[in-house]
């Protein structure tokens, strides 16, 4: 059944293929994001901000007035910073928080009287970092495990009304967010800099040969299809593997072999 669907954070990476795949598969999506895709969109773009209360309720009205309804809000919108948090300004910290959680929280508060009528879904999209902090992207960890227990919670409150709430954990995949990711300017002191900069070419390594976004697309849509989607949904069975065994195994030894990783 073709679904009225609002993806946020469409102009590149997971947001841009998960919306052009989604209306390639018949649905109707509107993208919302600060600035249109540079490459070829199959979707209407709706130019908005996730931290502003007043651009959102315009991007439902007009998807309300164009369709009469919404079934479907998938979060994607997202930033990456990277730094040690003893040299991480307080601005950045508050910017990474603002979009990666706060803007999840104000698109899905407004959001949820339309998916009421339509009894309809929220699939946000969290990462493997909020269930495994990783070093010197401890602010994005911090935003995408604040947005899985804000899913979990929201999906209790939202059960009577039939509005299923699912989280997506994607590990790392290979987009434009990796060039795109913010790098703390100050981390050439002789406190941290070797290790950041070894921290990010593992990352940077890793997200460059990682999965393809079309793996988030395909998740995605089968949670749109299903009548009873999980609540969390990690993709890639390296990931499931890992996040599975984290649950056995004690806390300091899966931090010390982060650490070993990444620190």
């Amino acid at each position: 059944m073709q679904k009225v669907i609002l993806i946020t954070g469409t102009s590149s990476g997971i947001g841009f293929e998960a919306a052009n795949y989604l209306t390639k598969k018949g649905h109707i999506v509107y993208g919302f994001s600060r600035s249109y895709p540079q490459d070829e969109a199959l979707f209407e773009t709706i130019i908005g901000d996730v931290t502003n209360e007043d651009s959102i309720k315009a991007a439902l009205q007009k998807i309300m007035q164009n369709e009469s309804r919404l079934d479907v809000v998938v979060n994607n919108a997202g930033m990456g910073i990277s730094g040690s948090c003893e040299h991480t300004e307080l601005e950045q910290i508050q910017k990474i928080f603002n979009i990666n959680a706060i803007g999840v929280f104000l698109v899905c508060k407004l959001s949820i009287p339309y998916l009421r009528a339509s009894m309809g879904k929220i699939i946000n999209i969290g990462s493997v970092a909020g269930e495994l902090p990783i070093p010197f992207q401890s602010f994005y960890s911090a935003t995408k495990a604040s947005v899985e227990a804000y899913s979990l919670a929201l999906s209790s409150e939202l059960k009577p009304f039939n509005i299923k709430v699912s989280i997506v954990l994607p590990g790392d995949t290979k987009t434009s967010f990796t060039k795109n990711r913010q790098k703390n300017e100050t981390e050439t002191n002789e406190l941290y800099g070797e290790r950041i900069i070894k921290s990010l070419q593992k990352m940077e390594k890793d997200e460059e040969s990682g999965m393809s976004p079309l793996s988030v697309s395909r998740v995605i849509e089968k949670l749109i299809k299903q009548k009873n989607p999980s609540a969390i949904k990690t993709v890639g069975l390296k990931y499931k593997t890992i996040i599975f065994l984290k649950r056995f195994l004690p806390v300091r030894f899966v931090n010390y072999l982060i650490y070993k990783m990444y620190g």
